[in-house]
């Protein structure tokens, strides 16, 4: 922290050193601490896990912590928003220093980054994985370091410090209750999951399956990965529309991947099939998107976990307990959050403004 202050100073001497470090901006979110700190009051979650402002004390002594932090990727605005709520809470402590690498989407990098912020002797790494068993052999890199490793989003079956997510499976639940009520409990369906074999979409769709078993006449007639983006979505979608006569709705994982299925029907001169659209994300743009009837619902998966995290890292660098962490059927702890409620038309004026991202919905392209 020293060392960024110094390089700030000696770039903008006409500044004291504190209004320097608040007007740093941050990478990748391009934040200042001035801005996070405004953010930071409207995060979700910032009543688990608190932590006071001010520096972190270890074994009672006020020393340099430097944090790694390894995302799946920033190539998407909710991957950033995590990013933007974990230095919003370094931003209150100003011994701790972040080291930020970006996977790439890629596991094999991810894996490499992991190895070169133990390489770099960080304090500790949080951890929000491309694809859940790819990343074992990091997470146990971190844990035979005797590092805390905390887990975001999409958790590693191995052994790790603490996961923290909300729960896909419950989340997955509700949408699909939306969407069978919709559909007076049966139609014909296709499923977009997010990337095979992270977490996320493996609950998301047990989640689908546990109420799609109380409702016979809703079949299921193709699934395929969308990779939680729009690109793969478009082709999924003009197959299954070349190959199916009749479809009632889609089933997305993920905003992106439903967007990405309302062009390819409007592409395909299908839009008078009136078919429904169910999904995931919690955006703002994804709740403006259930407000005028585009989505029938939008699961309320927030990205604003990052803060918890680190408020879990100094919890475990300073010997507190954490409170409601419990044994789960993978190794180590959990800490699961609160669900939000599922965004539909009775609800979007409430949430709107309350998810992330600033950016519009795309537009319907069969309005």
């Amino acid at each position: 922290m020293l060392r960024r202050v110094c390089l700030l100073t000696s770039a903008l001497v006409t500044l004291p050193m504190a209004v320097a470090f608040a007007q740093e901006r941050q990478p990748i979110t391009n934040a200042t601490c001035e801005e996070l700190a405004a953010r930071y009051e409207k995060l979700p979650f910032t009543n688990i896990l608190p932590v006071e402002a001010g520096p972190v004390m270890v074994d009672g002594e006020e020393k340099p912590i430097t944090i790694g932090f390894s995302q799946t990727g920033f190539n998407h605005p909710w991957r950033v928003s995590m990013l933007e709520s974990l230095q919003a809470e370094a931003c209150r402590h100003p011994n701790i220093e972040l080291v930020v690498l970006d996977g790439n989407v890629d596991v094999a990098k991810q894996n490499n980054d992991i190895r070169d912020l133990i390489a770099r002797g960080v304090n500790a790494v949080i951890m929000s994985p491309v694809e859940s068993a790819g990343l074992v052999p990091a997470a146990r890199a971190v844990m035979n370091e005797g590092l805390p490793l905390v887990v975001l989003d999409r958790d590693v079956p191995t052994e790790k410090t603490l996961f923290i997510g909300q729960s896909n499976v419950t989340m997955g639940e509700q949408v699909a209750e939306k969407m069978a009520a919709d559909l007076g409990g049966k139609g014909k369906i296709v499923v977009i999951t997010g990337l095979k074999g992270s977490s996320p979409a493996v609950d998301r769709d047990k989640g689908m399956k546990n109420v799609l078993a109380k409702y016979p006449d809703i079949e299921v007639l193709a699934t395929g990965d969308g990779q939680w983006i729009r690109e793969p979505a478009v082709p999924l979608m003009e197959d299954w529309l070349t190959a199916q006569p009749e479809i009632t709705a889609v089933f997305s994982h993920a905003e992106e991947s439903a967007w990405g299925a309302q062009l390819a029907i409007a592409r395909a001169n299908r839009c008078k099939d009136g078919i429904r659209h169910y999904t995931f994300d919690g955006s703002n743009a994804g709740f403006k998107a259930v407000k005028a009837g585009t989505f029938g619902a939008d699961g309320n998966y927030t990205p604003f976990i990052g803060d918890i995290g680190l408020r879990a890292v100094i919890y475990q660098m300073t010997g507190k307990p954490i409170p409601e962490a419990k044994p789960y059927d993978q190794p180590g702890v959990t800490l699961t959050l609160p669900d939000s409620p599922v965004v539909t038309a009775a609800n979007a004026d409430e949430w709107i403004g309350r998810g992330w991202g600033d950016f519009e919905p795309t537009p319907d392209p069969c309005r």
